[in-house]
């Protein structure tokens, strides 16, 4: 219900403070395909990118309000690309996936607090979507706050505190869903723990360093230090990447099937982390080297 309270404050208006961007190919693919899905009242319900109701209950009261306010949820989905497009890698890193030309974007909202969202991404064929729901690829998740375009911390902040709460779920949900949870606990569980720890540990003090949220921001002698602290945090990831990989491979080799689909979402989140951290990397190199492209 929190996530219908907040919609209705946006009733008859548009989004309007986030930056207009100039979309390639792939980003306009993913907007005219683009569907949202919100979880309320512990129910999904999934609308196709023309606002028809695919699946879920008969929420009146949600229907209505979806079909009077399009052009609110038109900047809603706008107001999200965008955000992936800034602050994160997961459009390129799925590229795979989505320029298929059956993809079809599964956006699911989920309210946190206030104005604050998650969002996790899922890819699908359309021809397959209804018939095959549970078939939808997990591509990765982002952390919204509609008041708030901008994020400190070059929008860092997020894939240490999702790499958290995925740990705590692996380790949860290790002791119920192994068949032979003693055989992995000490050798992967406990090694990825602490790995997560140590990375999310030191990549948040280094993070703190710069608290400038636009790179534009950073004056060129100050980007010297940022870089060489986002090569430092790549490399703790691009470790324990490597290591959940080797762990994830071990479990499909002995059909732990029913674990490994989180491992793997822990993963996804970690492969996009890094991906954006190259990404930030880049650009900053550009920006201290007056190298311009255009």
């Amino acid at each position: 219900m929190e996530t219908l309270n907040v919609f209705k404050e946006y009733s008859s208006k548009r989004l309007k403070n986030y930056p207009k961007i100039i979309y390639s190919n792939l980003y306009k693919k993913v907007l005219n395909n683009f569907c949202f899905e919100f979880y309320i009242n512990k129910e999904n319900y999934l609308f196709s990118p023309y606002y028809v109701l695919l699946r879920g209950g008969k929420y009146n009261e949600l229907l209505d309000f979806v079909e009077k306010n399009e052009d609110f949820f038109d900047s809603l989905r706008e107001f999200i690309l965008n955000s992936l497009f800034v602050y994160s890698a997961l459009i390129e890193e799925n590229s795979y996936y989505l320029t298929k030309p059956q993809s079809i974007v599964i956006a699911r909202m989920i309210h946190k607090e206030e104005h604050k969202f998650e969002v996790k991404f899922y890819a699908h064929y359309q021809d397959e979507l209804l018939n095959s729901y549970n078939d939808k690829i997990y591509i990765g998740r982002d952390f919204l706050n509609l008041k708030n375009f901008e994020r400190k911390y070059l929008g860092l902040k997020k894939y240490m505190l999702s790499l958290v709460e995925q740990n705590n779920k692996i380790q949860i949900r290790a002791k119920t869903k192994l068949r032979y949870f003693d055989d992995y606990k000490k050798p992967y569980l406990d090694e990825i723990e602490y790995l997560t720890n140590e990375s999310v540990s030191d990549s948040m003090e280094r993070i703190k360093l710069f608290p400038e949220k636009k790179l534009k921001d950073i004056s060129k002698v100050k980007s010297v230090e940022v870089l060489d602290n986002i090569l430092h945090i790549i490399n703790f990831m691009v470790e324990l990447r490597d290591f959940t990989q080797e762990f994830e491979s071990k479990l499909r080799l002995r059909e732990e099937n029913d674990f490994v689909k989180y491992l793997t979402k822990y993963l996804k989140d970690l492969v996009d982390g890094i991906r954006y951290l190259t990404k930030l990397s880049v650009e900053i190199q550009l920006k201290i080297s007056d190298y311009s492209i255009f």
